[in-house]
């Protein structure tokens, strides 16, 4: 497994994740349409089914999921879906401030929480989540290894992981 994401120009961990912190935060404004163009439209089908993917675990109200890598929230939002009413607030983490503003518009009123958080490092107790979902993030994180180690950390015995990504 190669050691993570290494953008031109970088040589090491901080360098790779201040550069891809720095390319989201430039592309905020038009991600989603460049989302949905790229794909043609095709992405949407994607959150919904990484969502139902997951619908046992969104059904209970007391799970405590996590879309990390949340970007302007289209998971998020798919998540949002499928959660019952009086469930738990979904939590919305990413690193990218302006990913994170522009998606806190879009799933806050609707439920969710915003975390401005680095995957490699979450503010979350040990085994507190019930499913932990990344869509299109996890081939950005710095270190892979320290990624999944984090994930293992943070996911409750039995919890659910979840990495949607192209292959």
């Amino acid at each position: 497994m190669a050691a993570g994401a290494q953008p031109e120009g970088t040589r090491d961990e901080a360098g790779a994740a201040a550069a891809v912190r720095s390319m989201f935060d430039q592309i905020a404004p038009r991600y989603d349409l460049l989302n949905h163009v790229l794909s043609c439209n095709i992405d949407r089908i994607w959150w919904w089914r990484a969502a139902r993917t997951f619908r046992r675990v969104l059904a209970r109200r007391d799970a405590q999921v996590l879309d990390l890598c949340c970007g302007t929230g289209d998971m998020t939002m798919a998540l949002l879906r499928r959660r019952p009413k009086d469930g738990r607030p979904v939590l919305a983490a990413d690193f990218a401030h302006q990913m994170l503003v522009r998606g806190a518009a879009k799933f806050c009123p609707r439920g969710a929480v915003a975390v401005e958080a680095d995957a490699l490092h979450l503010p979350f107790p040990s085994e507190s989540l019930d499913l932990l979902i990344t869509a299109f993030g996890f081939r950005n994180l710095a270190n892979y290894r320290a990624g999944l180690e984090e994930f293992y950390r943070t996911l409750k015995p039995g919890g659910e992981l979840g990495i949607l990504d192209f292959s």
